[in-house]
């Protein structure tokens, strides 16, 4: 890997956690993850899903396994999803920041009945929004400012 797609995916995780300190249940390492697998490079994407799961698992308080379950149908989703639209496409982008969205509203229901917790619903269904919302955008930025990078012009 070009030391500029290492600052790069360096700057992607900094942000990523720190955007995810400023708008909790929100996750934007995602648009990341799906990136990296659209650029069909497989050590990116399993090092970097590895890196961010043990992010999540420890800084999360949901039980251990959400992140698992969480990037785990992420890729799966986009791995269906492929082989319908074309990868690099933003309505696929957009559908599935949708079904990140509803994820994200069934996984923390499941994840907060494990733990016997109360969830206030218009939270979660205000997350779930702003998953849905942000993923595709973040997305969108990502993509350009990637293919934007030097090392990376001549792959589009």
């Amino acid at each position: 890997m070009r030391p500029a797609n290492i600052v790069f995916w360096s700057l992607v995780t900094l942000l990523g956690v720190w955007l995810q300190n400023l708008v909790p249940g929100v996750d934007f390492l995602a648009p990341g993850l799906i990136l990296a697998m659209q650029e069909e490079k497989w050590t990116v994407p399993v090092w970097l899903a590895f890196i961010w799961l043990f992010i999540h698992e420890g800084t999360g308080s949901m039980p251990f396994g959400a992140g698992i379950l969480w990037y785990g149908a992420l890729a799966g989703l986009y791995f269906f999803g492929h082989w319908l639209f074309e990868a690099r496409n933003f309505l696929f982008m957009f559908i599935l920041g949708a079904c990140l969205g509803a994820m994200h509203f069934f996984l923390i229901n499941v994840m907060a009945l494990l733990q016997d917790w109360s969830i206030p619903m218009e939270r979660l269904l205000t997350e779930s929004a702003q998953q849905a919302l942000i993923f595709p955008i973040e997305w969108g930025l990502l993509y350009l400012i990637h293919h934007y990078l030097p090392e990376n012009r001549h792959a589009a």
